[in-house]
């Protein structure tokens, strides 16, 4: 089970995950919200993954999706407190540091917009 909770932060939409992210239903809340923001303007999305206990290869399909959603309408998305176990299968998979920008404070993620 994942859960999204977003917030503005100068500008910035953060999405705070807790849980897991699978590539199931709960996953694809994440490419809906960018999606869905991107619409209404917004431009500059951060993933919160402090929470995240577990992501498999189909919950980083998930985030490359919602990161070319961004990329495809001149938006970013940036990833904020990648844990161990959650980056190991990010650079297995070749997306840290070669697609995401990953950021372990998160008033400098902020800024780096």
């Amino acid at each position: 089970m994942l859960n999204v909770s977003t917030r503005d932060e100068g500008g910035v939409l953060i999405l705070d995950l807790e849980g897991q992210i699978d590539g199931g239903p709960d996953s694809e809340k994440i490419q809906e919200i960018i999606k869905a923001n991107i619409e209404g303007g917004q431009r500059k999305f951060l993933l919160n993954l402090k929470d995240v206990k577990w992501l498999n290869s189909l919950g980083a399909g998930v985030l490359i999706a919602s990161y070319a959603s961004a990329k495809r309408e001149e938006a970013a998305l940036k990833l904020l407190s990648v844990t161990d176990r959650v980056g190991v299968v990010l650079k297995t998979c070749g997306l840290i540091p070669e697609v995401f920008e990953t950021f372990e404070d998160e008033a400098e993620a902020v800024t780096s917009f």
